[in-house]
């Protein structure tokens, strides 16, 4: 919304009218429907391969697809990054011809929107060109966009994964400084926000890579804490009991277990300090705990399944459980970084 009333009026400023502000606001919200196609492309392939997709993200300067695990094959990997410009390609090709067929405008010449001589024409013309630049931005071997994920696929058909992925993020970086320098030179400082953008996103992928081929091969029960080092209660604890344990204790999340030892909910530090400005409203856990949390099994990857799920659950430690339901541990986001610096160390 605040990026909507940003471009509005941006829109205004520039043409001194809520015209301007509308038609601005609306390339926008139109660009935002281009980009999720664009995604959705890499998505259908994506899953044609047997790839998962968590979700999709969108951004005016591009989108991402996000799956729950990196292709195993570089060659899936190039299939997937390719399967997005040509869904912009085809757009370009319709607006295109809608506008030279149904309205005279050349796709050669770009007219400037809402053109006086085929406002409608002009229209269509500037969506050509929006989706041709899309597809040609993306193109660009600057990782983590599409072109930079194709070299990395390439290279890593002869060279390791993370070599591979160190070189494209290289490479990325270096068209990310000439785009930053270009926008601040020409006075285009979105094209220096979109560097920014390729220059952290190169940044951060390069380290995920090198984190998930650090842990490859080990599993949540090789980092886990095991359940007699964790504090827990049952629903029947009363809220003084759990207070004194969240003051005086060094646990952030406690899972409560019933007679049985199953899981049966998990609170926080957090809530349970929330809830001490008003102690009359909880009697004992169960009328804190929370019912509905993610846990993981002993046996998941740590990285691609552990890590992930602890990172998108919002809590600070997960429960593990087996396959009765029985609490056997706890894994944190201490135990994950510690894994990653240990196996990290020279040996």
């Amino acid at each position: 919304m605040l990026l909507l009333i940003f471009f509005g009026t941006f829109g205004y400023v520039q043409t001194g009218n809520l015209l301007g502000a509308a038609l601005t606001t609306g390339l926008i919200l139109v660009l935002f429907l281009f980009v999720l196609l664009h995604e959705l492309g890499h998505s259908l392939v994506a899953r044609r391969l047997g790839m998962e997709i968590s979700d999709i993200t969108l951004l005016p300067i591009g989108g991402m697809a996000r799956m729950k695990a990196l292709p195993e094959r570089a060659q899936d990997e190039v299939k997937i990054a390719i399967a997005g410009p040509p869904v912009n390609l085809v757009l370009a090709a319709i607006f295109y011809t809608i506008a030279y067929l149904g309205f005279g405008v050349s796709p050669f010449a770009l007219p400037g929107l809402g053109a006086a001589e085929s406002p409608m024409g002009s229209v269509f013309a500037y969506l050509g060109f929006v989706n041709f630049l899309l597809a040609v931005f993306n193109l660009l071997p600057a990782f983590p966009m599409n072109g930079g994920r194709m070299l990395r696929g390439l290279l890593s058909t002869r060279i390791s994964r993370v070599r591979a992925t160190d070189i494209a993020s290289a490479v990325g970086q270096i068209f990310a400084v000439f785009f930053f320098l270009f926008g601040l030179l020409t006075g285009n400082f979105i094209l220096a926000f979109i560097a920014v953008f390729v220059w952290f996103g190169a940044e951060g992928e390069a380290r995920m890579v090198r984190q998930r081929e650090l842990t490859r091969g080990l599993t949540v029960s090789d980092v886990m804490g095991n359940k007699p080092h964790t504090k827990t209660f049952t629903p029947y604890h009363n809220f003084g009991q759990v207070l004194e344990e969240a003051v005086h204790g060094y646990q952030e999340d406690f899972p409560i277990v019933d007679e049985e030892g199953r899981l049966a909910g998990m609170i926080t530090r957090t809530e349970i300090l929330a809830a001490a400005h008003s102690p009359d409203r909880f009697r004992n856990v169960r009328d804190l705990m929370k019912t509905e949390f993610p846990t993981i099994s002993p046996e998941a990857a740590l990285l691609e399944d552990g890590a992930r799920t602890l990172q998108e659950s919002g809590f600070s430690a997960l429960p593990v459980v087996d396959d009765a339901g029985e609490l056997v541990g706890m894994l944190t986001v201490e135990d994950v970084g510690q894994a990653i610096l240990l196996r990290s160390l020279p040996k």
